[in-house]
């Protein structure tokens, strides 16, 4: 059973799913848009940040969001810093490069002596965006290089590993209640027109998986026709950062809700958004490969995979709670002075500090962090942390 689509599916897109036989899993669907090399949004660098592309994050409003986590990073890795390794900040999923490269530009400036000992390390899967990247952190003056996963998981680092706006971008499985029960919601393309597919039941662990996070999926919460996502590739992600880290801090930035509100009754058809030129549209088959394709981030699940890979929990806050923690007033109230930078630069600080904890856009962000073998500082004494519901 199946339901017709209205949006064309184009040629290269009908060849892979031929060759998987005419119905994918989303998950499928969501790599091929995002990641394929020659087609995909990310995989063929179409991908546009900042204000004149097709969406802002917090990385592209210059280094103002590197200046502010800056405190954090450095906290985390003095609390390293009394051991012999080397130390590492890991970006995953670094975008254009821009936050690695500010950020390595202040932390040089911040401990002059860990130049010879720190370096910047990028996990990119794309070959189009490493190429910005590699232009990118060429100006910064620290040690710096690629790494894949299964690099990294022979020969783990020490330090914090940040996964900035990249959770929400790993595909996601999507699942439906049908007339008959629960099942995977597939996507196929009959007469060349992409639209959902009912696939298979879900199986058992799933329900309980939910049922662990407080979800019950039996009984009449849930109406026929209620769809969501569920971020199984989280799993595998959490246990490669795991391999990656062999003592340190992971940091997750990203748009987040709680289990409760994800999967809310009154949340008939999930995250899933698609994004192109500064709009966001439901429809997950409009211009594949042309546009982006997202899903918030369930945190208590990320949470469980998280500890289920070996790392220890240590605090959520929302974006704008963070970033208040770490001195965002103070920056607000220098940009108030009269013996400041000239009025235009002020101005754009101002509009850039003030989007980054705007509680309707980037200020919604969830931040989770965790650790591996750090023993100090204490969960309750992390600086961007230090506030009501960040403490463990």
């Amino acid at each position: 059973m199946g339901e017709l689509g209205g949006e064309p599916c184009p040629l290269w897109l009908q060849r892979h799913l031929e060759a998987a036989g005419g119905a994918v899993p989303f998950s499928t669907y969501m790599e091929w848009v995002l990641q394929d090399p020659e087609h995909g949004y990310y995989g063929h660098g179409r991908v546009a940040f900042g204000r004149k592309g097709d969406f802002v994050t917090a990385a592209s409003l210059g280094s103002t969001l590197a200046t502010l986590l800056l405190p954090q990073v450095l906290q985390c890795l003095d609390a390293l810093a009394s051991t012999t390794e080397a130390l590492s900040l890991v970006e995953w999923g670094p975008g254009d490069g821009g936050l690695s490269r500010d950020l390595g530009i202040l932390l040089a400036q911040a401990r002059p002596r860990w130049r010879q000992r720190l370096q910047v390390v990028l996990v990119e899967v794309s070959p189009a965006l490493r190429q910005r990247q590699i232009q990118q952190l060429q100006r910064q003056p620290l040690t710096w290089r690629h790494a894949h996963p299964t690099e990294l998981a022979a020969a783990p680092v020490t330090g914090v590993l940040l996964a900035n706006e990249l959770l929400d971008a790993l595909p996601v499985e999507r699942l439906t209640r049908g007339e008959d029960g629960w099942c995977w919601q597939w996507v196929h393309c009959p007469q060349g027109r992409l639209g959902w597919h009912l696939g298979p039941p879900l199986p058992d662990e799933i329900p309980a998986l939910l049922e662990a996070m407080g979800i019950h999926l039996a009984g009449d919460a849930f109406p026929v026709g209620w769809s969501s996502e569920l971020a199984l590739s989280q799993r595998s992600w959490c246990e490669a950062a795991a391999a990656a880290l062999q003592r340190g801090w992971l940091w997750c930035l990203d748009y987040g809700h709680n289990a409760r509100r994800y999967y809310s009754p009154q949340r008939p058809d999930g995250t899933l958004m698609a994004y192109a030129r500064q709009q966001a549209v439901g429809n997950p088959f409009l211009q594949p490969g042309r546009m982006d394709l997202t899903a918030h981030v369930c945190t208590d699940l990320l949470r469980h995979w998280a500890e289920g890979a070996g790392w220890t929990w240590c605090g959520e806050v929302s974006q704008g709670q963070g970033l208040l923690a770490l001195g965002l007033a103070r920056q607000l109230s220098r940009l108030g002075k009269a013996d400041g930078p000239p009025l235009a630069q002020r101005l754009a600080r101002r509009e850039a500090l003030l989007r980054l904890v705007d509680p309707a856009g980037l200020g919604g962000f969830r931040w989770l962090l965790f650790q591996r073998g750090c023993p100090t500082p204490a969960p309750g004494d992390l600086l961007a942390f230090q506030v009501p519901g960040g403490k463990v």
